[in-house]
């Protein structure tokens, strides 16, 4: 902010009687005829004539500003005042406003396609792709170890005795068996084959009398379920 009349413009400025060059001539003459005691006081009420005589329209907000620096540089306290026009708040035109920042943005997203469930969301952190492949080896690995057994005549990894007896838990192995028959499941109904207990009309599925459920898999192994129980047991 420019200043204005300064050192022999002062005087003269207060001779003419203009408010601004009368009250630049006050803060003067505050600054000399004043103790140090006493002349933060006296500036605190000269800064309240300042703000008086803009209300009054007699001096512009540009002579208010000026002439609160004046009182501000020689307060002994440091105390400063608020201002009319404050460098740090631009005011721009419509033809001067700066451009905004230009957003982010990425690729374009199809927001049908991101608010739509997707049909792999219970695989957790896995790719499609990868829980395939994953059934698929664990399917390989589950014909692999029956072919093995058959060949061997191990039976011991297939066999469990029946639930209504004493039922026998192979541990981690009985565990895979099962995952494995469940992926079996799975993947027949991918690729439109029936699950056991829907293949009533198939050769490979039938229900006894006493309401246990069998069902062979491709490589014939017969398979039973008791009326009430979920798990499926392979018949030796």
């Amino acid at each position: 902010m420019a200043r204005k009349r300064k050192g022999l413009g002062r005087i003269l400025g207060s001779l003419t009687g203009s408010p601004y060059d009368r009250l630049m001539h006050q803060i003067d003459k505050v600054q000399e005829d004043t103790d140090d005691q006493d002349l933060g006081r006296e500036l605190d009420t000269l800064a309240r004539i300042i703000r008086q005589q803009y209300d009054q329209e007699r001096i512009d907000a540009e002579e208010h500003d000026l002439l609160l620096e004046e009182v501000e540089e020689i307060h002994p306290d440091g105390n400063t005042y608020e201002k009319l026009e404050d460098d740090t708040d631009e005011i721009f035109g419509d033809d001067q406003m700066p451009d905004a920042p230009e957003p982010e943005l990425g690729k374009e997203i199809n927001l049908d396609q991101l608010m739509s469930s997707r049909s792999d969301a219970f695989q957790g952190s896995w790719a499609s792709n990868e829980y395939d492949d994953y059934k698929r080896q664990m399917a390989e690995e589950f014909y692999k170890e029956s072919d093995d057994a058959i060949t061997s005549g191990d039976h011991s990894n297939l066999r469990s005795q029946d639930p209504h007896g004493s039922r026998v838990f192979h541990d981690v192995e009985e565990e895979a068996n099962q995952v494995k028959r469940k992926i079996l499941e799975e993947q027949g109904e991918e690729e439109g084959e029936p699950a056991p207990a829907r293949q009533e009309e198939d050769e490979s599925y039938r229900v006894d009398e006493d309401g246990v459920e069998w069902w062979q898999d491709e490589d014939g192994q017969w398979w039973y379920r008791p009326a009430d129980e979920k798990d499926w047991f392979p018949w030796e």
